[in-house]
């Protein structure tokens, strides 16, 4: 019995460190996200800016506050920035529009993405829904696994869409044109 309970609370401890782990979060100059779960792996310049994992609202609040001390107002993305195309060192001189950080190139390729995963669970669950029509060749265990196939895909198809209805609300903040949707 106490071995027991020795081994719960020594399985318990093990997860406790998992547990209280901080994640930061950061964007650099490039707008690429980083993440560490060590701050000093945390560029100086960027530890002003740093979220940590969980704590997004104070975060923003912290921002908003600041913004306000300095008399200044948030920034918005909702106009186009036009920034360097291409890396620097390579002689490219042409300018690109970016719309919330992101060209409309970048934004033509989330949106092909997620409408291809669309159509592509859409197909899945066609197919799914053709076997269930003729049931009679069908083993019970086919059956029901068919069925709990098909409401996964119905799940995933419902989050696909949500994850397309948020890139078109932040599409249109940032201002995108519609020719890259």
């Amino acid at each position: 019995m106490k071995k027991g309970i020795l081994s719960i609370c020594f399985v318990m401890l093990l997860f406790i460190g998992t547990a209280m782990a901080e994640t930061y979060i950061w964007e650099d100059a490039n707008g690429t996200v980083n993440f560490s779960e060590d701050i000093s792996h945390v560029p100086k310049k960027y530890r002003k800016n740093v979220r940590i994992r969980g704590d997004v609202s104070s975060y923003e609040t912290e921002q908003s506050s600041s913004a306000a001390e300095s008399g200044a107002a948030k920034p918005s993305t909702s106009a186009p920035v036009v920034s360097d195309a291409g890396k620097p060192g390579e002689g490219n001189e042409k300018k690109q529009l970016r719309y919330g950080g992101k060209s409309g190139e970048e934004w033509r390729n989330e949106f092909a993405y997620l409408k291809a995963d669309l159509r592509s669970t859409d197909d899945q669950i066609a197919e799914l829904n053709g076997r269930l029509a003729d049931t009679s060749r069908m083993s019970r265990s086919d059956y029901l696994n068919t069925q709990s196939s098909l409401k996964s895909l119905q799940m995933h198809k419902t989050e696909v869409g949500r994850k397309l209805d948020a890139l078109s609300q932040a599409a249109t903040r940032a201002g995108l044109p519609a020719e890259f949707r």
